[in-house]
């Protein structure tokens, strides 16, 4: 799946786990990142679907860009039990304790554009 965290702005990850074995490694920038004329013409529409608002405009400030482009976190679990509701309950709640508070946001947003001060 992909995941999207708080140290950086910048970074699409790529998250797989499989029984033991578990990797998350950068894919490269999210789209919402990048000037729309570096986009590929023909996947533009594709691209806008995954934007949380097709109008999502990165270069406004901080304080005033409430929408997060393609930035996502898009996770898939496959196994036994995973299509009963008290596993899927459990998994959610545990994940739900991983996203930042509404405090955390806040920062977050204040200093999305320096990279560095996410760290």
């Amino acid at each position: 799946g992909f995941a999207w965290v708080a140290d950086s702005n910048l970074a699409a990850l790529y998250w797989c786990h499989a029984g033991c074995s578990f990797e998350m490694q950068c894919l490269g920038r999210w789209w919402a990142t990048l000037p729309k004329s570096q986009w590929p013409e023909e996947a533009k529409e594709s691209i806008l679907a995954d934007f949380d608002n097709p109008g999502h405009d990165e270069e406004l400030s901080s304080t005033t860009v409430s929408t997060v482009g393609d930035r996502r976190q898009e996770i898939v679990f496959i196994g036994p039990g995973m299509g009963e509701s008290t596993q899927r309950d459990k998994i959610l709640e545990e994940l739900n304790t991983c996203l930042l508070t509404d405090d955390e946001w806040k920062v977050y947003q204040s200093k999305r554009h320096d990279e560095q001060s996410l760290r």
